[in-house]
């Protein structure tokens, strides 16, 4: 079974990213397992129809924690796949990692993955692995393949490299940094730079996205780019991102080597030198 998390800083594309790998597995006749771990719970937006939003998990859980099944939990999609959003408080209320922890926490009591039900599941996480709720997909080995998302802004590099250490923290649950997705902003970039950003992680550049407008009109119509235009550039860069991820091995996968917040502000000055 493949088990995948996109991660990455808030905005860098995340959900695009993890919804194009879904509806890509999903058209190929895979049974897909969504699961949206954002306390926004707009991830799986793009793989419904006929609906503006979907039930999360706290939201289930607060009206009856039990009586809770998958049933309740779980939204069908396109394509066959499973959706599910943890959800988390309202705004400026509570802690939305905790809500991410609680739904991998109640999947784990429902033996979601281990049911033989799915192929693949994919993870969409917020890229703050500063709090223990939204590194929950590796503390509880739910994900064994990890995906940065990053763009060639230096926060997005900054957010790269400490996810990068969450990997290091759990590698003994079986996770394994599968290496990096270039979702571009700029027209032009230094890719020698990023290229040397992911040798000095000791992973790789899998694939690159360019700045595209397709995007954004396959945002405003709930489609994922690989549906919505398969033919453009970015839809090829997530087909080839898919299959490159099926290639790997997690136990070939080598520990990343991150860097200490000194060491990454002096690469980050040397960068385009």
């Amino acid at each position: 079974m493949e088990k995948i998390a996109i991660y990455g800083k808030g905005g860098i594309g995340k959900s695009v990213v993890a919804t194009a790998l879904s509806a890509h597995f999903g058209m190929r006749g895979k049974r897909v397992l969504h699961m949206g771990c954002d306390p926004k719970h707009d991830s799986a937006i793009r793989l419904i129809d006929g609906q503006d939003s979907i039930r999360t998990v706290l939201d289930v859980l607060g009206d009856n924690p039990a009586a809770v099944g998958t049933r309740e939990i779980l939204t069908p999609g396109r394509h066959g796949i499973h959706c599910c959003e943890a959800g988390g408080p309202p705004a400026g209320l509570g802690c939305g990692g905790r809500g991410v922890a609680r739904a991998i926490e109640l999947m784990d009591e429902m033996e979601l993955l281990e049911s033989g039900e799915y192929d693949v599941a994919i993870f969409d996480v917020l890229g703050d692995v500063v709090c223990g709720g939204f590194a929950a997909p590796l503390r509880d080995r739910f994900a064994e393949k990890v995906v940065i998302v990053m763009s060639e802004e230096p926060m997005a590099l900054f957010a790269a490299n400490n996810i990068a250490r969450a990997v290091v923290t759990y590698q003994k649950n079986g996770v394994g940094l599968a290496g990096l997705v270039i979702n571009q902003r700029a027209a032009s970039i230094d890719l020698a730079g990023l290229e040397r950003f992911a040798q000095r992680l000791n992973t790789r550049v899998l694939t690159r996205m360019e700045r595209e407008p397709r995007i954004q009109e396959a945002e405003r119509h709930r489609r994922t780019i690989v549906e919505f235009c398969p033919d453009c550039p970015s839809a090829r860069a997530l087909t080839e991102l898919a299959r490159a991820l099926e290639a790997v091995k997690p136990t070939d996968l080598p520990l990343p080597t991150p860097m200490e917040d000194s060491e990454f502000f002096h690469f980050m000055a040397t960068m385009g030198a």
